[in-house]
C-alpha cells in the first residue's frame, strides 16, 4: 500500500514449510485501493533444492562429511514436544543418562517409550560405549526367552549350535539393554534377570562359567507393574529394583499442544520419502486436535503415512482424515458431533479393538506375515501371538 507496487516475501509456516507471498494492490481510475491480492507459493522444495546446491558448490567447507554427520545424530536425537510435563522428563534425563542407574519407562502404547529408550542411550557422553539391544519380552517365546537372553553352551541340549550362542544379554555389555514389555517377562526367568543385575554376571545355559554382565537395563511397559506385583504375577523385588528412575510419559490426548508440532514433522518425513508435496487443511488439523489418538504418537504417524499416499490432491482434507478413522462399519473413537461423547468402553478395549482392526487391514493387504509384520513395525512372532489372541 505505501509503495503502490507489488511486494514479495517468505513466511515460514513451519519448519518444514516456506511460502514465497506475494501482494499486489488494486486501484480505481482515481488512484483509490480497491483491494489487495494476495498469491502464496509453496516454495519448500525449491528451498530444499537450493540448499542442496549450494552445499555441493560450496568446495571451501573441507570438513562438511563431519558437520553432515553431526547433523544427522542431533536430528536422531532431538524429542518434538511443547509440554511441560515432557520437557520435564527430557531435562531430567540429560542429567541421568552418562549414570549407570536402572531406569523405568511407562506409558500408553505408542508414546514413545522405544524413542526415549534410545535417547538416553544417544545423549550418554561415556567413550566406547557398547550397543543398545533392544528385547521385547512379549514377543519371544516364552520356551525360548531364557536361551534368547543369556545364550548357551555348545552342550547344553541336543542340537545346539557348535562353539555355543551369546545371549542379547552378552551382546549388550558395556552398552544398554533396553527390556521393553518388562512386564510379560515370565516369572520364573525375573529372577535370574534379578541376578544378573545384582551380581552383575550370569550363565549361560549349560555354562558353568560366569559371563560379566556390565550393561545399563532400561525396561518399558505399558502395564501396571503395580498391580502386576499384587497379583504375584511380577516380582516386588525386581520392581524396585528396575525402579530407581522412572519417567511416566503422558498419552497424546494429555498433550494437545503436540499434536500439529508432531504431524507437521511426519508430513514432511513422508513427503520426502514418498516424493510427494501433501500439506493438511486447517480444518484436518482441527480434527487432529479434537481427536484423542487412542494408539498415541504411533497411531498418528501410521494414520499421516496413510493419509499422504491415499490423498488425490496435495491438500489433506478433514473428510479424508476422518474417512481413515472408520474401518468397516466400526467408527473409532473420533465423534463428529461431539468429541467428548462418553463410551462404556475402557480404553484398553478400544486400544484392543483399534489393534484388531490394523492388523486384519494390514494382514489383508499384505502377502506374507513378513510383510505384514514390517508394515506393523513388529516382529513376527508377535505378530502370530496377537492373531491368536485376537482369534483371527
Amino acid at each position: 500500500i505505501e509503495t503502490k507496487s507489488t511486494v514479495f516475501t517468505i513466511n515460514n509456516y513451519s519448519e518444514s514449510q516456506k511460502c514465497l507471498v506475494s501482494g499486489s494492490p488494486i486501484f480505481d481510475d482515481e488512484g483509490n485501493l480497491i483491494r489487495t491480492i494476495a498469491v502464496i507459493r509453496d516454495v519448500s522444495e525449491l528451498d530444499k533444492i537450493m540448499k542442496n546446491i549450494a552445499i555441493k558448490e560450496d568446495l571451501t567447507i573441507k570438513n562438511s562429511t563431519y558437520i553432515k554427520e553431526a547433523q544427522n545424530v542431533e536430528k536422531e536425537n532431538q524429542f518434538i514436544s511443547n509440554n511441560e510435563a515432557v520437557k520435564d522428563i527430557y531435562e531430567k534425563v540429560d542429567k541421568v543418562a552418562s549414570f549407570d542407574s536402572t531406569i523405568l519407562i511407562l506409558g500408553e502404547t505408542g508414546v514413545g517409550k522405544d524413542f526415549l529408550a534410545s535417547y538416553i542411550y544417544n545423549s550418554s557422553n561415556k567413550k566406547n560405549k557398547g550397543k543398545f539391544v533392544k528385547i521385547n519380552c512379549g514377543a519371544v517365546p516364552e520356551n525360548l526367552l531364557e536361551s534368547e537372553f543369556f545364550g548357551y553352551e555348545e552342550v547344553a541340549f541336543s542340537g545346539a549350535q557348535k562353539g555355543g550362542k551369546k545371549g542379547l544379554f552378552e551382546e549388550a555389555n558395556n552398552g544398554v539393554l533396553f527390556l521393553d514389555e518388562i512386564g510379560d517377562m515370565p516369572y520364573a526367568l525375573q529372577v535370574k534377570l534379578l541376578n544378573s543385575i545384582n551380581d552383575k554376571f550370569f550363565y549361560r545355559i549349560g555354562g558353568v562359567k560366569p559371563v560379566e554382565f556390565n550393561a545399563r537395563i532400561i525396561a518399558a511397559t505399558n502395564a501396571e507393574l503395580k498391580q502386576l506385583v499384587e497379583e504375584k504375577k511380577f516380582r516386588n523385588d525386581l520392581y524396585y529394583r528396575l525402579n530407581v528412575v522412572n519417567f511416566v510419559i503422558p498419552p497424546l490426548r494429555h498433550r494437545k499442544e503436540d499434536i500439529i508440532p508432531l504431524s507437521q514433522e511426519f508430513i514432511e518425513y513422508y513427503n520426502n520419502k514418498y516424493s510427494k508435496n501433501t500439506f493438511f487443511s486447517a480444518d484436518c488439523l482441527e480434527k487432529f486436535i479434537a481427536y484423542d489418538w487412542p494408539g498415541n504418537i504411533r497411531e498418528m504417524k501410521n494414520i499421516i503415512e496413510r493419509l499422504v499416499l491415499i490423498s488425490d490432491t496435495p491438500c489433506i482434507t478433514k473428510n479424508l482424515f476422518k474417512d481413515q478413522l472408520i474401518i468397516g462399519e466400526n467408527e473409532m473413537s473420533y465423534k463428529y458431533g461431539n468429541v467428548y461423547e462418553t463410551t462404556t468402553k475402557t480404553l484398553k478395549d478400544r486400544l484392543e479393538e483399534f489393534e484388531k482392526d490394523e492388523i486384519l487391514k494390514t494382514l489383508a493387504n499384505s502377502e506374507t506375515l513378513k510383510i505384514a509384520a514390517a508394515t506393523l513395525d513388529i516382529d513376527i512372532s508377535t505378530l502370530v501371538r496377537k492373531k491368536q489372541k485376537y482369534k483371527i
